[in-house]
């Protein structure tokens, strides 16, 4: 597993006190203004019932440990990458990190409550090992639930700090083009896990009075029951 803790972008990623005060709904790799997540964020004891009927205890029973699962990875039509491909073995391992949260939105945000709704929010560090070392992370993050039957975690890593071997060939992304970040969804249940990654690669434009960035988002692989906020959903 990789021992360094990586900085992580965007809103389920980030760690309690940045999501206080805001959540950039594309990662942030371009510079773009932050929007509001939630609003009001109250520490709450591990083993203490929340507002929603459930602890952040019962959350992170369904995340903490160990978990296996079959990595599908997706071919693509525009770009080639290495070195794994087909299916091969994905183990990811959560560790509770023994602090949790309450959060709710203030007054007056009735529509950003439909992207982020009151939850219990636990602090967590989730490893991350695909057999053929193409993923090789370790990073913090924040587990999320809204019920008690169900928690997710969202992730975006830089696209130049990633710990495993997985790269786009440089002949297929063409020029001007790189790897700006690598986004992870997982969802844990009590009878299934799974998730999806994608890869967001970013170009530069210009016509020589001005200039902009675009991020074109690559569905790269997924595993389980991949029913995750902003994949497609999948089924084993």
């Amino acid at each position: 597993m990789a021992t360094t803790t990586k900085t992580l972008l965007g809103c389920g990623a980030a760690l309690l006190g940045a999501l206080a005060s805001g959540c950039s709904s594309s990662g942030g790799q371009t510079g773009e203004e932050q929007a509001p997540c939630w609003g009001e964020i109250t520490p709450l004891a591990l083993d203490a019932e929340s507002p929603l009927g459930f602890s952040a205890q019962d959350s992170l029973s369904l995340a903490v440990g160990k978990h296996t699962a079959t990595l599908h990875w997706i071919p693509t039509m525009s770009y080639r990458y290495g070195p794994e491909s087909g299916d091969g073995e994905l183990q990811v391992r959560v560790t509770s990190l023994g602090r949790a949260y309450f959060a709710t939105q203030g007054d007056g945000q009735a529509i950003q409550s439909l992207l982020c709704p009151p939850s219990v929010l636990a602090d967590v560090t989730l490893e991350l090992d695909s057999a053929g070392g193409a993923l090789h992370e370790s990073f913090r993050g924040v587990l999320a639930a809204s019920n008690a039957e169900s928690a997710t975690l969202s992730a975006t890593l830089l696209g130049g700090q990633l710990g495993g071997s997985f790269a786009f060939e440089p002949a297929s992304l063409g020029v001007g083009k790189y790897l700006a970040q690598m986004t992870l969804n997982s969802s844990f249940s009590a009878g299934s896990f799974g998730g999806a990654i994608s890869a967001g690669i970013e170009q530069a434009h210009s016509d020589g009075a001005n200039s902009a960035v675009s991020l074109e988002n690559v569905p790269l692989a997924w595993w389980g029951s991949a029913g995750v906020p902003g994949q497609a959903r999948y089924a084993e």
